[in-house]
């Protein structure tokens, strides 16, 4: 079971800053998240986030002109799909292109290379170009699994597949034309990917980095480079997607969808403020901070 706690930070002038923390693995109990939430990048998120949330209160404006002087003040996002078969993906896909989304993200590597194909392909078939599709193996193909999938599907005009190998990603980049995005665990494995380039893009969680000071800092860092970076949520509330929301708006370079279309995946979370998507794209908070709040009835 995930848990996740938000962090709520009061100053002297009245005002409440909000942060989230979510860690990635599963927690059995209220005492095993309070060990895991002792120390580490989920801690300092949360911190990061609430006092970013409470310095913009005071500035009066939204958290992203802390982070940028222009930021945008709308977000292309990706819809993730999660249906099985290819029939049912390709009909999941053409469900959220016609709620205008242009970017559609599918899992791979859970089912077999031939299964995973006839999958990409029926996406494809079915949206049509202009779309893009995007792959995520989660590391489960072995790099002979991953080029025979690859090479099949390249015709579809994949944008990228992320992860897909646990070893040297360079090793599939170098035998395919499907660009290699790095899901990084840590700061310091971004940064090594930026000096090596050892991928097209990284995909970073801001709410398991750290926060978003050092996470923007690595994304900046690789667009400088030359490398893609896509923003991404960690299935967290609106509170954390908010956050997020706010970095992948204060990005400089070439704009592009990031995995923030998440938070109706949850069941309930009694969090307001932040805007669902629409047609594809999610739209900044207008006021002051973070943008959200938790309602006058939340634990």
């Amino acid at each position: 079971m995930r848990r996740g706690a938000w962090l709520r930070i009061e100053s002297d002038d009245g005002r409440a800053g909000l942060g989230e923390a979510a860690p990635l693995q599963p927690l059995a109990s209220a005492q095993a998240l309070a060990a895991a939430l002792e120390s580490g990048p989920c801690r300092d998120a949360a911190f990061d986030v609430a006092n970013l949330d409470l310095e913009a209160q005071r500035f009066g404006r939204p958290l992203a002109y802390l982070l940028s002087d222009a930021p945008r003040l709308r977000v292309p996002v990706n819809a993730v799909l999660f249906a099985s078969g290819a029939e049912a993906l390709a009909d999941e896909a053409a469900r959220a292109v016609a709620a205008g989304f242009r970017t559609v993200k599918l899992k791979v590597g859970s089912a077999s290379p031939d299964e995973d194909i006839a999958r990409v392909l029926a996406v494809r078939e079915r949206v049509g170009a202009g779309v893009a599709i995007r792959l995520d193996a989660n590391r489960a193909w072995d790099e002979d699994t991953a080029i025979r999938v690859l090479h099949a599907v390249e015709r579809c005009e994949i944008e990228y597949v992320e992860d897909p190998v646990a070893g040297d990603l360079r090793a599939v980049g170098r035998r395919t034309n499907i660009p290699v995005a790095a899901d990084v665990a840590t700061i310091g494995e971004g940064e090594r990917v930026v000096r090596a380039r050892s991928a097209d893009m990284l995909v970073l969680k801001p709410m398991a980095l750290g926060g978003l000071r050092v996470t923007r800092e690595l994304a900046v860092a690789a667009i400088d480079a030359g490398l893609g970076a896509v923003i991404t949520s960690v299935f967290d509330t609106a509170v954390g997607v908010a956050a997020a929301l706010h970095l992948a708006a204060s990005l400089p370079g070439p704009e592009r969808a990031h995995g923030l279309a998440t938070v109706d995946l949850l069941e309930e979370a009694p969090v307001e403020g932040l805007e669902a998507p629409h047609a594809g794209e999610m739209r900044l908070p207008e006021r002051p901070g973070l943008g959200v709040r938790l309602r006058v009835n939340a634990p």
